[in-house]
């Protein structure tokens, strides 16, 4: 059985070289590539070990357009892993840039909360500086400002479904299109 560190290298190589992979379009099919030095098995271990490896850490590109190589890569958690994505949203509050998830982590909030939030359309210093928003509050749709009730009303989507597509993190436009969406349907 190979080492995890050995695993680690050939499913990078994977990912980069192999087109029947099922992630290679993520990598090598963007053009990612593994330097030269890292061709040869031991000479990744060498770095691996001497740049901070541990079982639990996963190998991370900094530069998430970037190739593999020792400039480029560190060895990371899942949580530091998950808000270098290239498909985050990033958020500028205060000349401060951080992910969703990052900004909940910092005004302890929950992830869901804060794509609520913002999902809602409430002005930025209301989602950044309130702790305890609820669902009173209002939602700004195509220039028009209400409540949950009031925009209930004026659609036709119950209350309860806005509400529950919102947590979901459904665009505003998804919310009030769809008057009578069975949940347990789209599930199955």
């Amino acid at each position: 059985m190979p080492s995890r560190i050995k695993t680690i290298w050939k499913n990078m190589r994977q990912r980069c070289y192999n087109l029947n992979f099922k992630y290679y379009r993520n990598y090598g099919g963007r053009g990612i590539t593994i330097c030269d030095e890292w061709q040869d098995f031991y000479a990744f271990e060498q770095w691996a070990y001497a740049n901070g490896y541990s079982d639990d850490l996963t190998i991370d590109r900094i530069d998430t357009n970037g190739n593999y190589e020792p400039s480029n890569c560190r060895w990371a958690t899942m949580k530091v892993q998950a808000n270098n994505k290239r498909n985050n949203r990033l958020i500028t509050h205060n000349g401060k840039t951080q992910t969703e998830s990052q900004w909940a982590d910092e005004l302890g909030i929950s992830y869901a909360t804060m794509r609520n939030r913002l999902h809602k359309g409430l002005p930025i210093d209301r989602v950044f500086e309130d702790k305890d928003l609820r669902t009173t509050d209002k939602i700004t749709y195509k220039g028009k400002t209400q409540t949950v009730t009031e925009w209930a009303r004026e659609t036709g989507v119950p209350r309860k479904n806005i509400s529950r597509r919102l947590a979901r993190g459904w665009s505003l436009d998804k919310v009030f299109s769809l008057k009578n969406f069975n949940y347990k349907t789209a599930i199955n």
